[in-house]
Order: C-alpha cells, then sequence, then structure tokens
C-alpha cells in the first residue's frame, strides 16, 4: 500500500467522525426548559442587554429572561459576572439573527439556540476538523518541521519516514465523544469555546513556520488574537497564552511581536469592560460578585486560585464524580505520549509548549477550592488544553497494541459520557459515579435529552447512538491493526460499562429526593410530583424528613 493511503483513510476517517459530531452538536437543543443554566443565563442576558439596551447592565435583561446567581453588582446595577470573551463574540451573531428573529422572552428561544449553534457548536466543530486535518496531514509535501527531522535523521544516518502516526481518527473520536467536550459543545459556556480558540491559535503559529517569512506575520497576528480571546473568555487560559507566545518566539524572537499586538486587542477590550462596568480597568467581575460565597471564594488567594493542593489534584484525576481518569481512561496514555515524544527528539518547540500548558492550566485549577465547577458534567475547567493532550497522545499509539489498548479506553469513555449527556447533566459535585446514579435512572424514567426529536422519546436517543457507533467504528477501522482485533476491543469496555450500571449500590436518601425532584420540575414526565411524594413519605428520620419538606416545597406542583 502507497504511503499516502493510510494518510488519507485516517484523514478521511478524522472528518467523518468530526462531522458526526457537529451533526450532534445540532441535533441537540442542550437546553432542558423551563430550567435556565446560570452559566448560560448569566452570558445570554449580557448579550441581550448590550444589543437590547445599549449597555452591559442586565437588569433590564433579568427581568424579561429571568434571574440568576451568576452575576456582579457594581454601582446599584448587575452584570455578568463572567469573562466577556463569548458575549462580545456573539453580539455581532445575535444583532445578525434579531434582523429575522424577535427579541427573546425566555432563556430558551430559539435566537438563543441559533446563537449557540453560531458561536460555541460552530469554533468548536471547526477545531476538530483542524485537529483531524493536523494529526493526519494530507498526503504530498512534507512540512519544514517534517523537513528538519528527517535532515536530522539523515545527519545521524537513519531514514526520513514523513508517514503519519496511525490512530488519528480514533483520537478525534476519543477527544470528540470520550470526554465533556460532547456536551460543553453544545451549551453556551466558555470552555470548549477557549479550548478551540487556543488550538487554532496555535495551529496558526505552526502554520507560520510553513509559510514565506515575508507573508507570516499577519498568521502571528491571527494567532494572537485567537489566543488572547481565549484569555479574554476563560481567564484560567492566561498563562497558557503566555506559553504560545513563547511558542511562536521559539526560532525567532520577532516573531513575538505581530503574535503580542494581536492578543493586546482582546486585552484592550477587557480593560474597557471593566472600566466601563466595575469603574476601574483592573477590576474584575469576580471582584464584584453578587453572591456572597462566591465573593468570598473570589476574594482568597490570587483570584481565588491558592497554591495547588495534592488533594484536589488527586480528585480532578480520580473523584467518583468528576475524576478525568475515571470518565476519560484513555487520557492515561498521555504519559506513555510524552515519553515517546521526548525520546524521538522531535518538535522539541511544541513538546515543550504542550507539557507547559497541560500543567499550566491543572496546577492552578488544583489550587481552586471549587475544582468540581459546581452543579455541572465533568472536569470543565480541564478542557482548554484537550486540543493539546491529543497531539500528545498521537505520539504514543505507534503499535497496534498500543492502539488497540487505546481503542478500548476510548469505547468506555465514549459509552460514559454518551450516557451521560443523553438525559439531565447539571449534576451534584458529590454525586458518585453518575452514569448509574443519575442518568440511567432519568432514562428509565422516561427523560431524554431535547433533542430535534424529543417528541419520540426514547427512539430520539436511536439517531445519537447510531452517529457515536458509526465515528467509532470508522476510527477503528482507520486505526487497524489493532491488539486485541476491534470485535474484543469493543465488546469487553462495553460490558466493563454495563458492569458499573448493573445492580448499582442503593443510592443514599439525598440522591433519591434530589432525583424525583428535578424529574418532578424539569422532565414534564411527572406533573404531579409522584415520586417525589413516594421519595418524601419513605423518610425514616428527623434529617431525611426536614430534606423532604424542604424539597416539596422548592419542586412540589404549587412551586
Amino acid at each position: 500500500m502507497p504511503p499516502q493511503a493510510p494518510r488519507d483513510r485516517e484523514r478521511r476517517a478524522g472528518f467523518a467522525v468530526a462531522g458526526l459530531f457537529a451533526f450532534l452538536t445540532v441535533y441537540f437543543t442542550g437546553a432542558f426548559p423551563p430550567f435556565a443554566d446560570p452559566n448560560e443565563l448569566s452570558r445570554q442576558e449580557a448579550v441581550y442587554a448590550f444589543v437590547e439596551t445599549g449597555t452591559w447592565r442586565i437588569d433590564d435583561a433579568i427581568r424579561v429572561l429571568g434571574d440568576q446567581e451568576d452575576k456582579a453588582v457594581s454601582g446599584g446595577h448587575f452584570y455578568s459576572n463572567k469573562a466577556p470573551g463569548l458575549a462580545f463574540a456573539a453580539v455581532p451573531v445575535y444583532r445578525a439573527l434579531r434582523v429575522f428573529l424577535p427579541a427573546p422572552r425566555s432563556p430558551s428561544a430559539a435566537i438563543f439556540l441559533l446563537l449557540r449553534i453560531l458561536t460555541v457548536s460552530l469554533l468548536s466543530v471547526l477545531a476538530l476538523f483542524r485537529l483531524a486535518a493536523r494529526l493526519a496531514p494530507q498526503g504530498g509535501a512534507a512540512t519544514s518541521a517534517q523537513r528538519r527531522s528527517a535532515a536530522n535523521s539523515a545527519q545521524q544516518g537513519s531514514a526520513a519516514n514523513f508517514s503519519p502516526r496511525r490512530g488519528a481518527a480514533l483520537i478525534v473520536f476519543a477527544v470528540a465523544f470520550g470526554t465533556p467536550f460532547l456536551f460543553y459543545a453544545r451549551s453556551f459556556f466558555s470552555h470548549t469555546w477557549s479550548a478551540a480558540l487556543l488550538f487554532l491559535a496555535w495551529d496558526l503559529v505552526r502554520r507560520r513556520e510553513d509559510a514565506v517569512p515575508e507573508r507570516g506575520w499577519p498568521l502571528l497576528l491571527a494567532a494572537g488574537l485567537l489566543a488572547g480571546w481565549a484569555a479574554f473568555s476563560e481567564y484560567t487560559a492566561a498563562p497558557l497564552v503566555l506559553f504560545l507566545l513563547l511558542r511562536a518566539a521559539w526560532r525567532r524572537a520577532r516573531n513575538a511581536i505581530p503574535f503580542a499586538a494581536g492578543a493586546g486587542i482582546p486585552f484592550l477590550l477587557l480593560l474597557s469592560y471593566n472600566a466601563a462596568c466595575f469603574g476601574s480597568p483592573f477590576v474584575l467581575s469576580s471582584a464584584r460578585e453578587w453572591r456572597s460565597d462566591f465573593a468570598s471564594l473570589a476574594g482568597k488567594g490570587l483570584f481565588g486560585l491558592g497554591a495547588p493542593s495534592p488533594r484536589i489534584a488527586w480528585s480532578l484525576l480520580f473523584d467518583p464524580a468528576r475524576g478525568l481518569l475515571l470518565f476519560s481512561p484513555f487520557l492515561v496514555f498521555l504519559l506513555p505520549g510524552f515519553i515517546a515524544w521526548w525520546r524521538s527528539r522531535e518538535d522539541r518547540a511544541d513538546f515543550w509548549f504542550c507539557l507547559a500548558a497541560m500543567l499550566g492550566l491543572f496546577l492552578p485549577i488544583s489550587g481552586y477550592p471549587n475544582w468540581h465547577g459546581g452543579w455541572s458534567l465533568g472536569d470543565r475547567y480541564l478542557l482548554p488544553v484537550i486540543f493539546l493532550a491529543a497531539l500528545v497522545l498521537a505520539r504514543g499509539l505507534s503499535t497496534p497494541l498500543a492502539r488497540g489498548l487505546f481503542s478500548m479506553a476510548a469505547v468506555f469513555s465514549a459509552a460514559v459520557h454518551l450516557l451521560l449527556t443523553a438525559s439531565w447533566v447539571h449534576l451534584p459535585p458529590d454525586l458518585s459515579w453518575p452514569p448509574g446514579s443519575a442518568s440511567l435512572w432519568f432514562l428509565i424514567h422516561r427523560w431524554a435529552a431535547p433533542n430535534l426529536l424529543s417528541p419520540l422519546g426514547w427512539a430520539s436517543l436511536l439517531l445519537p447512538l447510531l452517529a457515536c457507533a458509526v465515528a467509532g467504528a470508522l476510527a477503528l477501522n482507520a486505526a487497524a491493526p489493532l491488539s486485541p482485533r476491534p470485535l474484543l476491543g469493543v465488546s469487553l469496555p462495553l460490558l466493563l460499562f454495563a458492569l458499573t450500571l448493573a445492580r448499582p449500590p442503593r443510592p443514599p436518601y439525598w440522591v433519591r429526593l434530589w432525583r424525583a425532584a428535578m424529574l418532578g420540575a424539569f422532565s414534564g414526565q411527572d406533573p404531579a410530583r409522584e415520586e417525589l411524594k413516594r421519595v418524601g413519605l419513605s423518610a425514616s428520620s428527623p434529617t431525611e424528613k426536614n430534606m423532604a419538606g424542604g424539597a416539596w416545597r422548592l419542586y412540589g406542583p404549587s412551586r
């Protein structure tokens, strides 16, 4: 088989996986009306306020769209407490949509669904396609980095090898379907948005190295703009921008000038936004938190970040409610990926950048008491480096055994996240193994995540299941040969996943009460709150009875 054949097969499979993922970002609405996620609503209200009222104050937006807890207060007015980069980018899109659509009267209005699709989802999918292209470059001329590597190999007496590493499509599948990226790309959150911006910025830096020198500065300017916008949208990405600046200047120091100029644009926008909303260019929204507990948290350390904690670091990786390596075990291959990359002596600049960026995000988050992200899904604060993790993973899958074991972990991860995102996703931070303790229970009670075919009930989930299965099959086929063979490599992880769901331990009372309350309040399947009543009557201690009474007052049918 010619060298370009496996490359083209990987490339086509990677594009197909990205395309199926794109379909799911449109198929699922991402919303659970009448519930409105405060994280999303805060940003939606900021966009609404700026376009409809000409100010970033969300006072009027709250009256129209509803109150929420993710807000800042300054000068007697309310503002979003979020980093404003995503809202800034969404404003022109919202303006364009308003030409055709009326002003929204609720967070579930069609304009907000389209706004999310045309911002977060679109950019996330674009980055996924670029990842597929980067991991399996098109057959033909080698990149400058590959030519340098070949030259070094030739000097050392070894043969140059431009063949792509097998498993590119498998890595795209794992990132797209086996991580919380699956959910946050269909939500108006900033995590996948920032991940896509950072990766596309790095991609532009790499493309600059292959460009004609005198024409390369616009790529660096654009890279700086994208990277700066990532930090403008998610403040914890700021150290990653610095590392990318150093990466851009790795071989030529003057490359830092256009990159810094591009990154300075969103920085200046942030300063002007802070001055307009909070009275000083250097006062962030986190310093004006409305909720006292949020304000107390933000006031500790550096914007709430303290010294790295081994306990939190362990929880980020292994916590039974959110642990990264429990829910996405394919990420354990980061270690052999880094080792193989170091031994190859290739692309040292990218090696150090990926290592610094991943540690530069993980260590600060391990010093954040609210590391779990509240009532949400997965380790969402670590998502900004997911594409960089993919670059590392690609280095460690050179043998059929490595690809076979990785495929087993990826299939398990995809099954976990497909179930997690098939129903209610706003999960308590201390809920152990939510696929079994919550997601499966909600599905048994006929509650599927809202989608384009929601009237079909459970049957509406067959299409996403088919899309995930086809994506996995294409990725496995492109990664062949595998050891163990695909049939065994798929069956074993699915069996293991099924075992984690079978006969789960009886959940504590608060979990049963919470499930019944969410089902009755937001699914439409239990309007009379029969399940909540049943769980409430089963209370056997004064504490449980108090909990039941509180839940009935908050979520009972007359609330």
